[in-house]
C-alpha cells in the first residue's frame, strides 16, 4: 500500500483520486479472474475522466454564483443539500456503473479535422450520433418537460451541469483515432503523461488550489463579457475548443517533452475555459428556468 503511495505522490494525484484509486484496487484484490475484467473497465474510466474533479466542481461553482433567484430556486428544489459543485462530477462517477454504459459517448465528440465554423456547425446540426453536443439537447428537454419525474429531471440537471464543463475542456472537441488526445503521449516536467490527462487535470492541479480557491480566483469576469459569453450559441463553445485542441496537436508534434515554459504559456487558455463553462453554464440554467 505505501508503494501505491508512493506511485500517487509521483503522479501528483491528489487525495481524493487516491481514495478513489484504493476503493477499486483492493476490489480486484478480493476478485477471481472473470470477476476482475468488468472492474478494470471502472479503473479505466477512472483516469479518463475529464476536467477531474477541481475543474468540474470550479465550473460549477462560478456557475452557482451567476444564477438569477428563479434559478437558484429550482436548482434548490432539485438538487435538494446537494450544491452544483458537488454533483458536477456525477456524471464521471456513473461510468462505474454499467447501468449508464449509454452515457459514454455523451462526454466528447468528434469531428473532421480542418473545418471552419460553418463547415463545424453543419457537422454538428446533421450528426446524429449520441454526442456531447447531442447530450446537452437531450437532457435539457427532459430538464423542461413537465411529464419528467423528479429523478428524470435530477438526472438532466446533473448531466447538464457535467456535459458543459466537458465541451470547454479542449480535448473533448478533437480527434476520434487518438481517443481525444489519450494515445498522445507526453512528458510534463519530467513526467509521463498524455495530451488529454494534461489538459484534464495536469494543468489545473499544478498550482494546488482547491475548488473553491479557484473559483475565487477567476471568478471576477465583466458584465460585459458576461453578456457576450452567455449570448454565443453552444456551436461556438464547441468550435472554440475545436480552435484549441487543432492547436495542441500541432505544438505536441513538434516538441512531445515539456518543460516549466508549458504552465505560463497555457495557464491563461484552461483559466478562460473555466470561466466561460461556468459563465455559460449559469446563463443555460437561467435561461431554463427564467
Amino acid at each position: 500500500m505505501l508503494c501505491l503511495q508512493y506511485f500517487f505522490d509521483e503522479l501528483n494525484i491528489n487525495n481524493t483520486h487516491l481514495h478513489k484509486f484504493l476503493y477499486i484496487y483492493n476490489q480486484i484484490l478480493d476478485m477471481n479472474f472473470k470477476k476482475i475484467i468488468p472492474v478494470l473497465a471502472v479503473f479505466t474510466a477512472f483516469f479518463l475522466m475529464s476536467w477531474g474533479v477541481i475543474g468540474h466542481r470550479s465550473i460549477g461553482k462560478i456557475a452557482e454564483n451567476h444564477l438569477s433567484k428563479k434559478a437558484k430556486s429550482a436548482v434548490f428544489n432539485l438538487l435538494g443539500t446537494e450544491s452544483i459543485p458537488m454533483v458536477s462530477t456525477y456524471a464521471d462517477e456513473i461510468r462505474s456503473d454499467a447501468k449508464f454504459d449509454y452515457t459514454a459517448n455523451w462526454h466528447y465528440v468528434n469531428p473532421p479535422q480542418g473545418l471552419n465554423y460553418t463547415q463545424f456547425v453543419k457537422y454538428l446540426q446533421t450528426d446524429t450520433a449520441a454526442n456531447v453536443y447531442n447530450a446537452i439537447f437531450k437532457m435539457e428537454k427532459q430538464l423542461k418537460n413537465p411529464k419528467s419525474s423528479k429523478v428524470e429531471k435530477v438526472f438532466a440537471l446533473k448531466m447538464i451541469i457535467h456535459f458543459v464543463g466537458d465541451l470547454h475542456q479542449p480535448m473533448h472537441v478533437s480527434r476520434a483515432e487518438d481517443l481525444g488526445g489519450n494515445k498522445i503521449k507526453l512528458k510534463f516536467q519530467r513526467r509521463e503523461s498524455n495530451l488529454h490527462s494534461l489538459w484534464d487535470s495536469g494543468l489545473i492541479e499544478y498550482n494546488g488550489f482547491s475548488f473553491t480557491e479557484m473559483a475565487t480566483d477567476l471568478d471576477h469576469i465583466s458584465a460585459v463579457k458576461i453578456i457576450e459569453w452567455q449570448n454565443d450559441d453552444i456551436t461556438k463553445w464547441l468550435f472554440e475548443s475545436y480552435q484549441i485542441s487543432a492547436k495542441l496537436y500541432l505544438e505536441i508534434e513538434k516538441n512531445a517533452d515539456l518543460d516549466y515554459t508549458y504552465y505560463p504559456q497555457h495557464s491563461e487558455i484552461y483559466k478562460e475555459r473555466i470561466q466561460k463553462a461556468g459563465i455559460r453554464l449559469a446563463g443555460l440554467l437561467n435561461k431554463i428556468y427564467q
